[in-house]
């Protein structure tokens, strides 16, 4: 082989072991297992990254994938903050169902009634497509007084946070749930990501990735 030639495959060889020692490390693409939002989002916080869940109570998906992300909860590292946005997917009771949870949230029954939601429909078989069904798991499981519950759950606190969290899932181009969101850059799922394990791998890597963009130390 004559000595250019050998140079060239050699230049050629290095690159391509190059790039593939990139992927194989990182695990992920861009385009595959995660993609960039339609409009990226500044941090409140440079120094914090954020992890947004969008999902809806009425997914079977994000009922299964709900128990993963509560694990992946307690390992997470302590500069990310977790936040599950809930979205409609234009379904008129997943706009109930988002109430729901703001509903707990204001009341301060979010952490207890979460799963319960959750359970209501997917265990329970109790859709909650009206205020009164919700209204009855609010009361069963949280003690709310249907006073109380309807006045929260009709507040102009619950409605305009619920069209912030319909119009935020339209700015990333949000169109399918459990759609998870990592400094308000990068989208992935688990279908994108190919599995439960797998989406937790990617959050965590764009994590990292977000780190290294900002400058930001581990």
């Amino acid at each position: 082989m004559r000595p250019l030639l050998r140079g060239l495959l050699a230049v050629v060889l290095s690159v391509s072991a190059a790039a593939c020692s990139a992927k194989d490390s990182a695990g992920f693409e861009e385009g595959k297992q995660y993609k960039k939002v339609m409009a990226v989002q500044p941090p409140s916080d440079p120094k914090r990254i954020s992890v947004e869940e969008f999902f809806w109570y009425g997914c079977p998906h994000c009922y299964a994938f709900d128990p993963d992300i509560n694990k992946w909860l307690k390992t997470k590292p302590a500069d990310v903050d977790f936040i599950r946005v809930p979205n409609s997917l234009g379904h008129p009771q997943g706009l109930l169902h988002s109430k729901a949870f703001y509903t707990a949230e204001a009341l301060q029954l979010y952490p207890q009634l979460h799963t319960v939601l959750f359970d209501a429909i997917h265990k329970d078989n109790l859709p909650m497509n009206t205020q009164e069904q919700i209204g009855q798991v609010f009361a069963k499981a949280g003690g709310v007084k249907p006073d109380v519950f309807a006045g929260t759950f009709n507040s102009f606190v619950v409605e305009a946070q619920v069209n912030k969290a319909e119009q935020l899932a339209r700015t990333y181009g949000v169109i399918s749930v459990p759609t998870i969101i990592v400094g308000g850059k990068y989208m992935t799922s688990v279908q994108m990501a190919g599995g439960h394990d797998q989406t937790l791998t990617v959050i965590n890597q764009l994590v990292d990735k977000i780190r290294q963009e900002r400058g930001l130390k581990k």
